[in-house]
């Protein structure tokens, strides 16, 4: 809460500014009438409180500006009024929204402040606060409709109740209490079976079962919960992007890649003595943690030689590159 305070009494705005201090509020105070009445134009006040010892001319730049441009963003309260008839009646005419009397009581003071921002809150239109938007289903609450996909589907009175109450609270459950209290102003005993067949007319006409991305669900000692459902595209996305391109390969070790190549296109498209991988014409793959593998030394640069000069010299139509665009080739040139 942000109050714009016109006053001379130090006295005042100290009584103020104790009275909203439980809410946080930022008081600032004016003494200066041009100053003040740039200030509440410029930055966004909750409420304006003037003392009434300054006076309400109407031609006060506040009032004056209030009047012009008919700009009310916050109500305008005047602190300290007399108990007098035509003068309150001056203050409402001259532009206050409220009046606070003197002797000033703190409890008044808050209580009227509040009510009045509270008329002056930008409060939600009609057509915002009567609807109710969920997935692909938009709820309005006027007619009693339901919107599913931009297809109108009317319910009855209760069964529009319901749909609100578990709408409103998607991901949430709301128990069986609840709805018989708010629906039915009843016990959740009397109206069980109504309930059960109520929850399955709705079930039924708005197609709450995942086909519009949006379920209802029952959980015993629980109630009932809407449930919004992702698209499935969502989770394969991953996969997909990882089926899109076939040929690339996938494994970070250069030499498994090498591995894979031979397997996959020189060893089913060359004669099994046009090359030798360790002494063998196959290329042969060791669990981790076997003894083959733990005594198994290590690839050097010429046996990645030997290996990718095989393979030109095996098909040569088809180059082997890493990294650079040139074809890898042996120690013999080829």
């Amino acid at each position: 809460m942000k109050l714009a305070v016109m006053t001379r009494s130090t006295a005042l705005f100290q009584l103020i500014c104790q009275c909203f201090e439980p809410d946080g509020a930022q008081c600032t105070r004016f003494s200066d009438e041009v100053v003040f009445a740039r200030a509440i134009y410029r930055d966004d006040y909750t409420a304006i409180l003037i003392d009434a010892e300054t006076g309400m001319n109407p031609m006060r730049p506040v009032l004056a500006r209030r009047s012009c441009y008919a700009d009310r963003r916050a109500p305008l309260i005047v602190v300290g009024a007399h108990q007098n008839r035509e003068n309150i009646i001056e203050l409402f005419d001259a532009g206050a929204d409220d009046i606070v009397l003197c002797p000033i009581n703190s409890a008044e003071l808050v209580l009227r402040v509040h009510l009045a921002v509270r008329r002056f809150q930008p409060l939600q239109t009609a057509e915002t606060a009567d609807r109710l938007e969920c997935g692909s289903y938009l709820l309005d609450r006027r007619t009693c409709t339901v919107w599913v996909d931009d297809e109108p589907v009317r319910l009855t009175s209760r069964e529009f109740a319901i749909a609100w109450l578990v709408f409103a609270c998607p991901g949430e459950y709301v128990s069986r209490r609840q709805i018989a209290g708010a629906v039915w102003s009843s016990s959740e005993d009397i109206v069980g079976r109504t309930l059960e067949q109520h929850i399955y007319k709705l079930r039924k006409k708005l197609s709450l079962n995942g086909s519009h991305g949006v379920r209802l669900r029952t959980m015993y000692a629980h109630g009932y919960r809407v449930e919004i459902e992702l698209p499935k595209e969502v989770g394969d996305t991953r996969v997909a992007s990882e089926e899109s391109a076939p040929g690339i390969a996938q494994t970070p070790d250069v030499l498994s890649a090498i591995a894979s190549m031979l397997q996959v296109e020189a060893l089913a498209t060359t004669p099994a003595d046009s090359f030798a991988l360790l002494g063998s014409s196959r290329a042969e793959l060791h669990p981790a943690d076997s003894e083959m593998a733990r005594s198994a030394r290590a690839w050097s640069a010429e046996d990645c030689s030997d290996v990718l000069s095989a393979c030109a010299s095996s098909n040569p139509s088809r180059a082997i590159t890493f990294g650079t665009s040139e074809p890898v080739r042996g120690r013999d040139g080829h």
